[in-house]
């Protein structure tokens, strides 16, 4: 657990076990109320992706990459690539919509629904904001305090967490409002894998600042740009899969 105290790891743990168990119970309720079953896979994504959240924030990672740069990426890979994609297959709002009540339900989807959420989540907006913050993480001192400062670690993976989250569902296309153009999610899907690559470039050619002449520079930034690939790839499987299992299964459809 992080050295700054046991508070806000104590909270984190009873948030992210207070989603899950919120979600497993509303994921067990559909087949008692009569509704079909809600998938597996999706319940094992977002317990998983919780883990994720908590490996970072209050495990092992979170704790290591108080002091050391190459933890720091990884956590940051974790939390603000691995799992948003995870939490976003999870689909809670879309159980919590089936689970609660009608009034409920529908507040829920008018506050996930309003313009602030839909602006947030615009692909162009959504981008800079994540990738922007890439590029200002590591080319400016944030990185560097961030592994000396174990709240501005946290405050700094909550971030990427919430702005991963909102890229993740732009790409995906499940972002609330208006649905975007394939070209403009290939578009956010490839800045998605670039950005992070070129950032990777500047910090093995200049360092990161405030982090003179640490050997673990050159590690660290192959940490990002893999980590950024894969999840592009992982990203792309799950827009192109649907499709490809739909074109075999209706090839006269899909035409």
């Amino acid at each position: 657990m992080h050295e700054h105290g046991g508070v806000l790891g104590t909270f984190t743990l009873i948030t992210l076990t207070v989603a899950g168990a919120l979600y497993v119970t509303g994921a067990v309720g559909q087949r008692r109320r009569g509704d079909e079953a809600w998938p597996h896979l999706r319940t094992v994504s977002w317990i998983v992706g919780l883990l994720a959240v908590a490996s970072v924030l209050v495990g092992p990672l979170g704790h290591a990459g108080n002091h050391d740069l190459v933890t720091h990426v990884l956590g940051h890979v974790v939390i603000g690539m691995v799992a948003p994609l995870l939490l976003v297959l999870g689909a809670p709002v879309t159980l919590a919509r089936r689970t609660l009540d009608p009034v409920p339900a529908k507040r829920l989807g008018r506050l996930v629904g309003g313009w602030p959420t839909r602006a947030l989540a615009f692909p162009v907006v959504a981008g800079v904001l994540d990738l922007g913050s890439v590029w200002l993480l590591y080319t400016g001192p944030v990185a560097g305090d961030s592994t000396r400062d174990p709240a501005l670690h946290s405050v700094v993976m909550l971030w990427f967490l919430v702005v991963g989250l909102l890229l993740t569902g732009s790409v995906l296309g499940l972002a609330p409002g208006r649905l975007p153009t394939e070209a403009l999610r290939g578009a956010l899907l490839l800045a998605a894998v670039v950005v992070p690559g070129v950032v990777a470039v500047v910090m093995s050619r200049q360092g990161v600042p405030g982090l003179a002449d640490d050997p673990t520079v050159q590690p660290a930034a192959a940490a990002l740009a893999v980590g950024a690939v894969l999840t592009a790839l992982a990203l792309a499987a799950v827009v192109v899969l649907p499709r490809v299992r739909a074109r075999r299964a209706d090839p006269v459809a899909t035409v």
